[in-house]
């Protein structure tokens, strides 16, 4: 599989680096995508073949593509991706928070037989939730709690930083809680996810606990998230699930979701 990748800050160039390293036997990163030159540098000395010009990157012969930059870049790229039949795996899922935006893309998928995947990123159950839908509609919360310094602050107690719903959420923090608009996406019904964010200094790590009932129980998840060495707004899970779901584009035994 010819892998392109847009963006290489630390979630793209793991993986790149992931790849290279033989993590991922069936895959083959073949061009790197980026408008930051300092970027571009970092994947030619990782010995990635590089581009500045996105014409170029969509005029390469790819099987799939991973899109690792922002929510801004997803919504500017994404369409024309599609429009050339790819696979194309999605880090910033905040992006579809604009359900105008998520329409379209749907629309863009069938009529050019493409693929978007979006990763459970820094949670887990996503599954688990898919499945409790078909019993009928879910209500979800979402709380979830960062060191002061993951969220840009410096707050010496916890400080409940926002409550409200997983669009909005999205929206107010892209590079903190793609995970809210992932949750939403499971459960197609963004307006059921509820969302707390705390910052609270006494936590070392990301913390997000997920409780979603409906008819078939009630499930509860918390995953606690190392921070992401090269980038503690993120966790390394996030990461990980990257390279989870392209290795199960693959298999021909699938397990979970």
């Amino acid at each position: 599989m010819k892998l392109g990748i847009i963006g290489y800050g630390a979630i793209g160039s793991f993986v790149a680096r992931s790849i290279k390293d033989g993590l991922l036997k069936k895959y083959n990163v073949s061009l790197v995508f980026d408008l930051d030159e300092e970027k571009l540098e970092k994947a030619k000395k990782d010995g990635f073949k590089t581009t500045n010009s996105f014409e170029e990157f969509l005029n390469e012969n790819l099987d799939m593509v991973m899109e690792s930059a922002s929510q801004k870049a997803a919504k500017l790229y994404l369409p024309d991706l599609l429009k050339k039949g790819l696979r194309v795996l999605v880090m910033s899922g905040g992006v579809f928070s604009d359900m105008a935006f998520k329409k379209k893309i749907d629309e863009l998928a069938e009529e050019y037989d493409a693929k978007v995947y979006v990763p459970s990123g820094a949670i887990s159950g996503l599954d688990g939730i898919e499945a409790m839908k078909f019993a009928g509609e879910l209500s979800v919360l979402l709380e979830t709690r960062k060191n002061p310094r993951s969220l840009g602050r410096s707050d010496e107690s916890p400080v409940l930083i926002f409550e409200g719903g997983a669009k909005e959420a999205a929206e107010k923090f892209p590079k903190n809680i793609n995970v809210a608009m992932a949750l939403a996406l499971a459960t197609e019904h963004p307006e059921n996810v509820k969302v707390r964010i705390i910052s609270d200094p006494n936590v070392h790590t990301n913390t997000h606990t997920i409780v979603a009932e409906g008819k078939s129980g009630k499930m509860k998840i918390t995953v606690e998230n190392v921070p992401f060495p090269e980038n503690p707004k993120t966790s390394f899970l996030a990461a990980l699930s990257a390279l989870q779901i392209l290795k199960k584009i693959t298999q021909n035994f699938i397990i979970g979701g």
